[in-house]
């Protein structure tokens, strides 16, 4: 009963003030759900893709994207939904749709042997790359099989293959994610068509933007591909050789697939620190890595600390998304690892708005909106007034260096630790629900957040809280907050966004300057009727939200 309520409660604040967000036309290149939290699932059966959403959202962890990763068509890349595993594909966008979640597919841009009829015209084309122009073999064996590397220069291959893309555009799909079979281009580099050896580079371009170009021509700017940015597979190297799609297009990238280790967490934020360099705006790395280790963890696959270690980091990296092979289910290890995780998750979506105000301005200076300061600990800036510093290794103790200047940075997880700019080697004790995690003291994000992080986590300096929850109508407010009362008020809302109480909160606590005490005051919804209400707290321009049951 408790979940039942729980998740209500949760799809019903989403739309009162996710929809909020997403009724403002789109200004920026990207569309803000790129910075909802993702969940990707590898059954591919419509009942398994179905089913993780439903639990995400039945223990109240919020969801923006899923991916359906392969092999969800009848063959490699043929934009067919295989009918056996999903027998309603129409009708299960919609449904992701309906609880405002966005559904991107797995692509590459194979073509495998088994689809005999599709595979044989198009070899009677001369559709697909060769080694050279001397040999005309053309197949070879990738991670699904064995198949050919469609030649993307020929205009004519091009037109062919995108009227198959067409039938999955049809469904109102929000995205692709383009897996890197571009790296075999290396290999089989050249164009029929183009008759000379192409780089890989360009093979690159012309995958990524066909996927990118055709979807948004489609369905409008709101569609996006995730993509590689830099995967330097392991190797510490940065630059052209191993940067993938294009920059200019690849707002939401993932770095491709790691080990389920610590290292494996590392050569992530070493792919994620070139990324950074090569300016790719926003990006983010499968939490818990790609790769599974069934034989130290049978079952799971990887430990819970780092599973949640890199949960954590990917709530504070632009993109935040988790899938791969094992368990990458949350309530799966442990309650305790269910619920960081649900705070993380909720915490990353509380940024949003920052998120994209970070994006705007690193756009518009061309440059990625997360800032490494070296390759020792890997800690970067998202923006301006967001840092952190990841665990590379197991542990709760880590030394920060924090950023140059005079600005002090506050912990989010309690506001009460203040760490002055430049400050070096601060020994940190970080226990494994919170996260080295800070906030340039004075900012805009600093207020926007707390509310977030008290909710969540009980943070030091910060009480906002509304019981008993549910109520039968009568309930109490308390607030005990280091900002000033100075024009401080509660408001209430219903789902419909009808504002039904008003009151200034000095006239109910009687104060008449800061800081606001903890005693309560009670509100009286009695004669309202049964269901779900928004207690908004405002401080000045700032706003911090509840939700109660009645």
């Amino acid at each position: 009963m408790n979940k039942t309520i729980s998740a209500l409660n949760l799809i019903l604040f989403l739309q009162f003030t996710l929809l909020g967000w997403r009724a403002n036309a789109q200004t920026s290149p990207w569309p803000e759900w790129i910075f909802y939290h993702w969940v990707w699932e590898g059954e591919s059966t419509q009942q398994s893709a179905t089913q993780i959403i439903d639990d995400y959202l039945q223990n109240d962890i919020p969801v923006g994207a899923i991916i359906i990763d392969s092999p969800w068509e009848t063959g490699y890349n043929n934009f067919e939904f295989d009918t056996a595993l999903f027998q309603d594909a129409q009708g299960m966008v919609n449904y992701f749709h309906s609880k405002n979640i966005r559904v991107m597919l797995w692509i590459t841009s194979m073509i495998n042997i088994e689809l005999d009829s599709m595979y044989n015209y198009a070899k009677s084309q001369n559709y697909f790359m060769k080694k050279n122009s001397l040999d005309d073999s053309t197949q070879f064996d990738w991670w699904k099989g064995k198949g050919s590397l469609l030649d993307l220069f020929n205009p004519a291959a091009v037109s062919w293959w995108k009227g198959m893309m067409d039938s999955a555009l049809a469904l109102g799909i929000d995205g692709w994610k383009c897996d890197g079979t571009d790296w075999y281009a290396n290999s089989m580099p050249f164009s029929p068509y183009m008759n000379v050896n192409m780089s890989r580079n360009d093979y690159s371009d012309k995958y990524y933007r066909l996927f990118f170009d055709s979807t948004r021509s489609a369905l409008g700017n709101d569609r996006v591909i995730t993509a590689r940015p830099v995967d330097n597979y392991g190797y510490d190297i940065g630059g052209l050789p191993v940067s993938f799609a294009p920059i200019d297009i690849n707002f939401a990238g993932w770095v491709g697939d790691q080990d389920p280790t610590f290292d494996g967490l590392k050569n992530g934020v070493n792919n994620m620190y070139y990324s950074s360099q090569m300016n790719y705006l926003a990006f983010g790395s499968d939490i818990g890595g790609y790769r599974d280790d069934q034989t130290t963890y049978p079952g799971l696959g990887r430990s819970k600390e780092l599973f949640i270690r890199w949960a954590q980091m990917g709530a504070f990296s632009p993109i935040m998304e988790n899938g791969g092979g094992g368990e990458h289910r949350p309530w799966q290890f442990d309650i305790e690892t269910l619920n960081i995780y649900r705070k993380f998750a909720k915490l990353h979506h509380a940024m949003v708005p920052y998120f994209m105000q970070a994006a705007a301005a690193a756009y518009q200076a061309n440059k990625s909106m997360v800032y490494f300061f070296n390759k020792t600990d890997y800690s970067y800036l998202i923006g301006n007034d967001l840092f952190t510093a990841p665990f590379l290794a197991s542990g709760i103790n880590i030394n920060v260096t924090f950023p140059p200047g005079s600005d002090n940075w506050v912990y989010v997880f309690d506001t009460t630790k203040v760490y002055a700019g430049g400050s070096t080697g601060i020994n940190l004790t970080i226990p494994l629900d919170e996260f080295p995690a800070f906030i340039k003291q004075g900012t805009t994000l600093f207020y926007d957040i707390l509310t977030a992080v008290e909710n969540e986590f009980q943070v030091s300096g910060f009480k906002f809280q509304v019981y008993p929850n549910p109520s039968n109508g009568k309930f109490n407010v308390t607030i005990n907050s280091p900002l000033t009362a100075h024009r401080s008020q509660i408001q209430i809302y219903n789902v419909l966004g009808e504002k039904i109480f008003q009151s200034l909160v000095n006239s109910h606590l009687s104060l008449a300057a800061p800081p606001m005490t903890n005693a309560p005051m009670t509100i009286d919804l009695s004669s309202q009727p049964q269901g779900i209400y928004f207690v908004q707290l405002k401080i000045g321009d700032k706003v911090y939200q509840q939700k109660i049951v009645k």
